[in-house]
Parts: C-alpha cells; structure tokens; sequence
C-alpha cells in the first residue's frame, strides 16, 4: 500500500472521491450485467473508467484468430478500460464471468476529480507501482513451467474469492479460464488439476475449487502473487 503523507492512496480512497462528487450521477451508469456478458472495447460507448461494485469479470485479448485471457477483476476494483485501446494489433473485450453489477464512468470525469482532489499525484504514483507490480508479476509467470503457472494462477484467484472463506476460488472459474489464462491446453490443465487434488493440494468438487495447502503451491511457484492486476 503506497501512503502519502500518512495517507493511504488505493481503490478505497478513488472510489470515496468519485462516489461523493455532486456531478458523480450525471458521469456514470449503474448497469446489472447477466453473465457472459461482453463489452468490446472497439464501441465507443464503453470506453469509460469501470468499476466492478459487486461480480467476477475478465479481460481477453484476441490477436491473430487467438483468445487469451490477461486478467481478472472482482469486488471493489476499478478497471482503466480505456487504456486498452492503446494496443492496435489486438482487439479486447470485457467478459462477465458471473452476475456483475459496474459503474461506467466517463474517464475525463475521474481525471477531474483527482485533480481537484490534490492527490493526483499521489494516485498517479500509485497506479505506476501497479503496473510495475503487474509487470513484474507477468515478466516472472511467463518464466513458469506450465505446473508452475497454474499453481500461480490458483493462488491469483483466491483473492476473487467475493466474501467467501480463505482458501475458496470463485464458484465461476472452470478449466477453460484457467487455461486461457496460463496459456496452456485444457487438456493439460484438467490433468494438472487432477494431479494437484491427487497430492493434497486443493479439492475440486463440489465446486468452487478449494485450497488445501496454500504454502505448497506458493513454494512451487517461487515468489509472491499480487492479489489485483488490471
């Protein structure tokens, strides 16, 4: 946690700033989302701030006919969707993975805000050590062998846990996220999952996939998993 001047700057505080600005309902839209649903970054409609109040949703990249799946988001977290437009050569969407309620808010609206806040900078710095945590984190997975990164990718999604108690994984996740997001076949992700339930690791069903030892799957993996990437 980034504290400026004894004050700490995360989601918590941005959200405070944005939900008690008097023009706050005249820049966002409350929208409940079934799931499956998909937001596409190419319409210009949804090129807003998000904020994820209460759900599970995903971000995939889609490059040369190739899905991927690049992060998560859950309860309480903001995603900068406009920032991935930046990237021509892949298109990207925002899937819900269950029931989502968001906030769109008009990005131009949150720069406002913080300006006038006095903590632009502050927040600014914060958002850059993010990204440079999420750099980090992705420079390292990507060095992972495969049973490495689906232990890392437990690990990560544990914290998307909404509420529930230590150790659980979102009810919604299946095999199909998990291996698009390690990049890696279904097949061999249901293998891997099998193996690791088979060891004592974590238990699949009934769902949602459970942890059982979570010091054993963060000693395989090496080194600390950041709870939030966008």
């Amino acid at each position: 946690m980034l504290q400026t001047l004894g004050v700490e700057i995360d989601e918590n505080f941005l959200k405070l700033l944005l939900f008690s600005n008097e023009s706050f309902d005249k820049y966002a839209k409350k929208k409940v989302l079934t799931a499956k649903t998909v937001i596409d970054s190419r319409v210009k409609d949804n090129r807003s701030f998000i904020y994820i109040e209460k759900g599970l949703t995903k971000i995939v990249a889609s490059h040369n006919a190739k899905e991927t799946t690049v992060s998560f988001s859950g309860d309480g977290e903001f995603i900068g969707f406009a920032t991935l437009l930046s990237k021509e050569n892949n298109q990207y969407e925002m899937e819900t993975i269950s029931e989502t309620t968001a906030y769109f808010i008009d990005p131009y609206f949150v720069l406002n805000v913080i300006d006038a806040s006095g903590w632009g900078t502050s927040i600014l710095l914060k958002f850059i050590d993010d990204l440079t945590q999420s750099a980090n984190y992705y420079g390292k997975l990507n060095l992972l062998r495969a049973k490495e990164k689906i232990a890392a990718f437990l690990l990560h999604l544990e914290s998307k846990k909404q509420g529930e108690s230590e150790g659980y994984l979102p009810k919604e996740i299946c095999h199909y996220d998990l291996a698009s997001y390690c990049q890696i076949t279904r097949e061999y992700t249901t293998k891997m999952l099998s193996q690791f339930e088979e060891e004592g690791l974590i238990k699949l069903t009934p769902k949602p996939i459970t942890i059982l030892d979570s010091c054993a799957l963060k000693e395989m993996v090496g080194f600390e998993i950041a709870g939030s990437l966008h």
